[in-house]
């Protein structure tokens, strides 16, 4: 049987990110690795490729210059074609103060993101055709965040950006003709820093990708 190739392609909201000891869930726990249960391992394969302070195009010299998410999408998409289905969570990282990225601005670097990728998949395709993509909005930032320690690299507009994002990104969903979910309308993130998912998060959203998965792949 023909395995469905899926691509998980996000931040430490992917990667599992454990605001409780700044460790990683464990595989069972994160999102991707429920999503595989959820999905089956006969039919679909997913691969995780999440990456703490991932942002849509920024290069982050505070951390490292492997951050931003365009410079890396090609190479990440060849190494794993053929691929049938790219899951894009991409964007929190973006609303960090020292980027002064407005909604707006962020949704052009994910947009630009989905291009790239089209373009690459198609490249690489037996038949020119680009793999499907599931833009998802990522989580919310919520006023959590104050009292964590995040609060120093996000600050105020973080909350404002993160409450006006969604809109921006299913506007780049219907421009760029691939299927948009809405993790804000889902999940909220852990009461610990405002900004990562607790374990309940990760369960609630990879039922809600299993969904959109099995709808998109069987279209």
């Amino acid at each position: 049987m023909y395995m469905k190739t899926i691509i998980c392609y996000g931040d430490s909201n992917t990667h599992g990110y454990d605001p409780v000891d700044a460790g990683r869930y464990d595989y069972a726990t994160r999102w991707p690795g429920k999503l595989q249960q959820l999905l089956g391992r006969d039919a679909y394969y997913v691969i995780e490729e999440g990456l703490n302070a991932r942002t849509t195009v920024q290069s982050d010299p505070c951390y490292d210059d492997n951050k931003s998410g365009v410079a890396l999408i090609p190479s990440i998409i060849k190494t794993h074609m053929p691929v049938d289905l790219l899951i894009v969570m991409l964007g929190s990282n973006d609303m960090k103060n020292r980027f002064h990225m407005e909604p707006s601005d962020i949704a052009r670097g994910i947009s630009l993101l989905v291009s790239t990728a089209k373009q690459v998949s198609a490249s690489k395709s037996a038949d020119g055709t680009p793999c499907k993509i599931l833009l998802v909005a990522p989580p919310p930032i919520s006023e959590a965040l104050r009292d964590g320690p995040c609060y120093c690299e996000f600050g105020e507009r973080a909350l404002r950006i993160s409450s006006e994002l969604s809109s921006w990104y299913e506007q780049v969903a219907r421009d760029q003709q691939v299927s948009f979910l809405d993790a804000a309308a889902l999940v909220q993130p852990s009461e610990l820093d405002g900004l990562h998912l607790s374990p309940d998060g990760h369960a609630i959203l990879a039922r809600a990708i299993a969904e959109a998965c099995k709808t998109i792949l069987t279209d």
